[in-house]
């Protein structure tokens, strides 16, 4: 197996083999079961890889809703927290909660009955969760179009200066969450199988049709309002506006669709669409009657409600922070908001999201085996890898703040003052790139073993604790978008430094000595990155932070701080350099003996 300590060595080889042989006959479906989770490092390039391409798409849309609507756009706020709604459910019913309930029970049932009662599973999930998805968009809709502008009881403009709009726009995105929440289960259940590059790819496919709707969007209307504040604020601009907002949100329906349609022939090739076997499965098991099918979905369905704030933890303080945005910033706050997200989740996501999504499963499959050593040295080796590269990433998006949202959003309607609102905010986002990353992971370990209670009941206190944060920095400090990132960076680092410790109560061994220096190794690395990148924008950039100047010059200091990073892991011998090097010379071994 995979992961267990070889004890072959006390035997002849003849003897291994039989005991080989003897094993695979007796437990082949476990043993195709644990195969899927081999290559860990090709697969999470191989994920990390199509974030990347799914993220500059996500660069490249949000860029054109920005020179579309501009920073100053309240109509664009509108639409910004509208989405926040759909959005929310696609966390928990999709992509968070349902997902790794799912990818729980199916891995389980995958090992103990085999491929046909998995695909039952999901077959039988997905039935159940159409049919709540349904009733709860209603529900949401119907609730959505008559909020009261106030919140009952008070004079909190809790839904901001358009209230109609957000009311409307949130009806018309709600239907989004079927099409991405039944995408995000079948990605999940792919996984599990073994295979990541659709359920990666789709995303891609999401964007790209985002993309087509803005332009679409953007050659009916025209590419930018007048930045005149008197016009942006006049009725017929918010008219125009609204209509630009109806149209994209057909667009946005369209691409949830079709992130849907283009995991289905995966699902056929992996044993997921059909009676038949499909390329992936493997004989064994006696398979599912209906009524196990139904009551291992109800199972899957009830385990995800716990879970739903513990998997989405972060997403959840984001949403947070976007709603109380809309009631505390002036127009165009909650849009900088949204976009000096956006910026932060690009590292985020192709470093640590990619990286927790491809050893998901593996934790899975030991945690359900009870090999907790293996577990253990799983996490920390990962965690110590993402904070390697999460370290500099950190440093380097602290320094370049300006330049990048400058480079990336100044354009069309989209001014200066937009820029700076942006930057400090994306500035204080860039400590929570470590943390963030850290409680996924360790989320999905406390998953693995079963504690679906412990991440929801610090992640309750943390959402708490943000909502005070918001209040007092933005209301009590006059801070603006600065202050709900420092608000997200503080109950991120407190919901990391809550769950550690719980790793051992749950009957997992200490880590290994030597992780600390490791840390302080990547730490100084990061400083280096920092530095160089500073430096080399201060020099050649000559005090610009838009055109064309200053999109080289962010060019050159990213490229600074990247090789100063590169050549401090080289000097220092820094384990994860020495690793990866080492992966990739085995691999270059492999291609010239094939």
């Amino acid at each position: 197996m995979a992961w267990q300590t070889p004890v072959q060595g006390l035997t002849s080889k003849h003897e291994q083999r039989s005991e080989t042989l003897e094993s695979k006959a007796e437990e082949p479906v476990e043993a195709a079961f644990m195969g899927r989770h081999r290559k860990l490092v090709r697969r999470t390039a191989l994920v990390s890889v199509l974030t990347l391409l799914s993220r500059i798409l996500g660069f490249v849309r949000e860029v054109l809703a920005a020179t579309l609507f501009g920073d100053k756009s309240g109509i664009f706020d509108a639409f910004i927290t509208a989405w926040r709604v759909p959005n929310l459910f696609r966390r928990f019913l999709g992509e968070g909660a349902l997902s790794t309930a799912l990818q729980t029970k199916l891995t389980g049932v995958d090992c103990d009955r085999g491929n046909a009662a998995g695909r039952q599973l999901l077959w039988a999930t997905l039935r159940l969760v159409f049919a709540i998805l349904l009733l709860l968009c209603g529900l949401v809709m119907f609730a959505a179009a008559n909020l009261p502008d106030t919140f009952p009881g008070t004079d909190w403009a809790w839904l901001g200066a358009d209230p109609a709009a957000v009311r409307e726009l949130c009806v018309r995105l709600m239907p989004f969450v079927l099409a991405i929440c039944l995408s995000a289960l079948i990605g999940g259940a792919l996984q599990v199988r073994g295979h990541f590059s659709t359920p990666a790819l789709a995303p891609v496919a999401l964007n790209l049709c985002w993309i087509a709707s803005l332009c679409y969007v953007g050659w009916s209307f025209g590419w930018a309002t007048d930045v005149d504040p008197e016009i942006i604020g006049s009725p017929e601009e918010k008219a125009r506006q609204l209509e630009m907002t109806r149209v994209l949100s057909w667009g946005v329906l369209l691409a949830g669709l079709v992130q849907l349609a283009i995991q289905i022939p995966a699902m056929a090739r992996f044993g997921l669409l059909g009676s038949s076997p499909q390329k992936g499965e493997f004989a064994g098991g006696e398979g599912l009657s209906k009524l196990e099918a139904r009551s291992e979905a109800r199972r899957v369905f009830a385990r995800s409600a716990p879970l739903a704030l513990g998997a989405a933890v972060y997403q959840v303080n984001v949403l947070m922070d976007g709603l109380m945005a809309e009631s505390l910033l002036t127009d165009g706050g909650p849009s900088v908001h949204y976009f000096a997200n956006r910026i932060q989740q690009f590292p985020l996501a192709l470093i640590a999201v990619a990286a927790t999504s491809a050893v998901f499963p593996a934790l899975q499959a030991l945690g359900h085996r009870g090999q907790k050593a293996e577990l253990r040295q799983l996490h920390d080796r990962t965690q110590l890898g993402v904070a390697f590269l999460a370290l500099p990433a950190t440093a380097g998006l602290l320094v370049l703040a300006g330049p990048i949202a400058g480079v990336l959003f100044q354009h069309g309607a989209f001014e200066e003052s937009g820029v700076q609102r942006m930057g400090l905010g994306l500035a204080a986002l860039a400590l929570a790139l470590l943390p963030a990353g850290a409680v996924g992971l360790t989320s999905r370990t406390y998953y693995a073993l079963g504690d679906f209670r412990t991440p929801v009941r610090i992640s309750v206190a943390m959402l708490i604790a943000n909502a005070a944060l918001n209040v007092a920095f933005v209301r009590g400090g006059g801070m603006d978008v600065e202050g709900l990132a420092l608000a997200t960076v503080i109950t991120s680092w407190g919901n990391l430094l809550l769950l550690l410790p719980g790793l051992k109560r749950l009957g997992l061994p200490s880590a290994e000595s030597g992780w600390g220096g490791r840390l302080v190794r990547s730490t100084v690395g990061a400083l280096v990155c920092g530095l160089m990148a500073w430096g080399c924008y201060e020099v050649s950039s000559g005090g610009a932070q838009s055109g064309v100047r200053a999109a080289w010059s962010l060019c050159l200091a990213i490229a600074a701080g990247g090789g100063g990073f590169v050549l401090w892991a080289v000097l220092s011998g820094a384990p994860e350099w020495i690793h990866l090097k080492e992966r990739m010379q085995a691999r270059a071994d492999r291609r010239r003996a094939n």
